[in-house]
Protein backbone atom coordinates (compact mmCIF):
# COMPACT_ATOMS: atom_id res chain seq x y z
CA UNK A 1 0.00 0.00 0.00
CA UNK A 2 3.24 2.19 1.20
CA UNK A 3 4.49 1.94 -2.61
CA UNK A 4 1.12 2.41 -4.43
CA UNK A 5 1.15 5.59 -2.47
CA UNK A 6 4.23 6.48 -3.42
CA UNK A 7 4.06 5.55 -6.97
CA UNK A 8 1.22 7.89 -7.12
CA UNK A 9 2.53 11.12 -5.60
CA UNK A 10 6.09 10.26 -8.40
CA UNK A 11 3.90 9.81 -11.19
CA UNK A 12 2.03 13.22 -10.33
CA UNK A 13 5.22 14.92 -9.43
CA UNK A 14 6.51 13.93 -12.70
CA UNK A 15 3.26 15.46 -14.50
CA UNK A 16 3.48 18.60 -12.60
CA UNK A 17 7.29 19.06 -13.84
CA UNK A 18 6.29 18.48 -17.06
CA UNK A 19 4.59 21.37 -17.15
CA UNK A 20 6.02 24.96 -18.46
CA UNK A 21 5.90 28.19 -17.52
CA UNK A 22 5.34 30.37 -20.98
CA UNK A 23 5.97 34.07 -20.52
CA UNK A 24 4.51 36.65 -22.97
CA UNK A 25 6.58 39.83 -23.02
CA UNK A 26 4.59 43.20 -23.83
CA UNK A 27 6.21 46.86 -25.07
CA UNK A 28 3.97 49.61 -25.36
CA UNK A 29 5.84 52.25 -27.55
CA UNK A 30 4.30 55.76 -28.58
CA UNK A 31 4.24 56.85 -32.24
CA UNK A 32 3.89 60.52 -31.00
CA UNK A 33 6.43 62.41 -29.16
CA UNK A 34 3.63 63.98 -27.08
CA UNK A 35 2.89 60.85 -25.86
CA UNK A 36 5.32 60.47 -22.63
CA UNK A 37 6.45 57.28 -21.25
CA UNK A 38 4.90 58.13 -18.10
CA UNK A 39 1.32 58.44 -19.04
CA UNK A 40 1.64 55.19 -21.35
CA UNK A 41 2.38 53.77 -17.72
CA UNK A 42 -0.23 54.96 -15.76
CA UNK A 43 -2.92 53.46 -18.60
CA UNK A 44 -1.44 50.69 -18.54
CA UNK A 45 -0.74 49.76 -14.67
CA UNK A 46 -5.13 50.94 -14.54
CA UNK A 47 -5.67 48.56 -17.25
CA UNK A 48 -3.47 45.74 -15.49
CA UNK A 49 -5.63 46.54 -12.33
CA UNK A 50 -8.75 46.09 -13.48
CA UNK A 51 -8.03 43.03 -15.20
CA UNK A 52 -6.75 41.78 -11.83
CA UNK A 53 -3.39 40.35 -13.88
CA UNK A 54 -0.62 39.37 -12.13
CA UNK A 55 2.18 41.84 -13.75
CA UNK A 56 3.57 45.14 -12.89
CA UNK A 57 4.71 47.46 -15.97
CA UNK A 58 7.26 49.18 -15.63
CA UNK A 59 9.43 51.96 -18.11
CA UNK A 60 12.20 50.70 -20.39
CA UNK A 61 15.12 53.52 -19.59
CA UNK A 62 17.05 53.21 -22.49
CA UNK A 63 14.00 53.04 -25.02
CA UNK A 64 10.81 54.89 -23.17
CA UNK A 65 8.74 51.93 -23.78
CA UNK A 66 6.33 50.48 -21.14
CA UNK A 67 7.31 46.76 -20.50
CA UNK A 68 5.55 44.00 -18.62
CA UNK A 69 4.99 40.38 -18.75
CA UNK A 70 2.24 38.10 -18.34
CA UNK A 71 2.99 34.47 -17.83
CA UNK A 72 1.09 30.72 -17.90
CA UNK A 73 1.02 27.41 -17.54
CA UNK A 74 1.60 24.79 -20.20
CA UNK A 75 1.67 26.37 -23.95
CA UNK A 76 -0.02 28.79 -26.13
CA UNK A 77 -1.75 32.08 -25.08
CA UNK A 78 -4.71 31.24 -21.88
CA UNK A 79 -7.89 33.14 -22.10
CA UNK A 80 -6.96 34.84 -19.27
CA UNK A 81 -3.87 36.67 -21.07
CA UNK A 82 -6.13 37.65 -23.92
CA UNK A 83 -8.38 38.93 -21.96
CA UNK A 84 -5.55 41.13 -20.37
CA UNK A 85 -4.45 42.29 -23.40
CA UNK A 86 -7.96 43.16 -24.76
CA UNK A 87 -8.19 45.18 -21.92
CA UNK A 88 -4.84 47.29 -22.33
CA UNK A 89 -4.93 47.79 -25.69
CA UNK A 90 -8.73 49.12 -25.53
CA UNK A 91 -7.12 51.35 -22.52
CA UNK A 92 -4.36 52.50 -24.87
CA UNK A 93 -7.10 52.97 -27.78
CA UNK A 94 -9.22 54.83 -26.09
CA UNK A 95 -6.30 57.77 -24.30
CA UNK A 96 -4.29 57.81 -27.14
CA UNK A 97 -6.17 56.24 -30.61
CA UNK A 98 -3.60 55.06 -32.66
CA UNK A 99 -0.90 57.00 -31.18
CA UNK A 100 0.43 54.08 -29.31
CA UNK A 101 1.15 50.45 -30.12
CA UNK A 102 1.26 47.59 -28.37
CA UNK A 103 3.18 44.05 -28.86
CA UNK A 104 3.64 40.68 -27.83
CA UNK A 105 6.85 38.79 -28.10
CA UNK A 106 7.91 41.78 -31.04
CA UNK A 107 4.73 40.71 -32.67
CA UNK A 108 2.05 44.23 -32.77
CA UNK A 109 -1.34 43.06 -31.59
CA UNK A 110 -4.45 44.86 -33.16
Amino acid sequence: MISRARFIVAACLLVAGCESVVGFDHRVASKDPKVTSAQMLRVVTDALDRAEARAWAQIDEKTGEVTFTLGAFGSGKTPSIRKVETRVLDALRYEFGQRAELSCNGEPLR
